[in-house]
């Protein structure tokens, strides 16, 4: 089974996707809706916390992000990443294209270490990074250490002024309005039958 790039220098490009129902890749549709509104994501750093395929990182990528963080936590679904990134940087090598990061940890580790370099980018990179957090739906407990995470509490200083994609479902994740509850305004919302991307941004205080 493949999946193919919609947009940007790698349009139409093929990336491979693990056999069984180990990963859920985002829709087509649902990729194409958010796709078509933040269509030019040129020197943005993009972070895919649970990669499976990548093609959400390797859509922005080929958009013109700078950087893009893939993460996986299951090592049987890395190596099809890994392969995707080779395949994509062969295809590829001629054009002008960003750095692709891939690690294999927790999201929760992965935020936490995150923030450790994130603290470390320009104010311009900081309001330019884009988090997309995209777990099994039915693993809640990743969608809610990963928001507190990033949400900072009255007592601490608050950290990550970005953008934050959340993906889910009301029936087998998080309704949407949850997101809220953790002054998570959406700045947009996007839907695909029961699917959603919710979109919200962190603003500097």
């Amino acid at each position: 089974m493949s999946i193919k790039i919609l947009g940007g220098f790698a349009r139409g490009q093929l990336l491979a996707v693990p056999k069984g129902d180990a990963i859920r890749p985002t829709s087509v549709m649902l990729r194409r809706r958010i796709y078509d509104f933040f269509q030019d994501l040129d020197e943005h750093i993009f972070v895919d916390l649970c990669s499976g395929s990548g093609a959400m990182g390797f859509e922005a990528w080929s958009r013109g992000a700078s950087r893009v963080y893939l993460n996986e936590v299951s090592k049987h679904i890395l190596k099809t990443l890994e392969e995707n990134r080779e395949s994509l940087l062969l295809k590829n090598h001629h054009k002008k294209t960003g750095e692709i990061k891939i690690s294999n940890v927790s999201a929760e580790k992965f935020i936490r270490q995150f923030k450790n370099e994130y603290l470390t980018f320009s104010d311009e990179q900081k309001k330019q990074t884009v988090i997309f957090l995209d777990p099994p739906y039915s693993l809640k407990n990743i969608y809610f250490d990963v928001v507190k995470e990033l949400v900072a509490s009255e007592e601490e200083k608050p950290w990550y002024f970005g953008q934050l994609w959340i993906e889910s479902d009301p029936k087998k994740g998080i309704p949407h309005k949850t997101w809220e509850e953790y002054n998570l305004m959406p700045t947009k919302l996007f839907l695909q039958g029961e699917n959603y991307i919710y979109v919200t941004f962190f603003h500097q205080i």
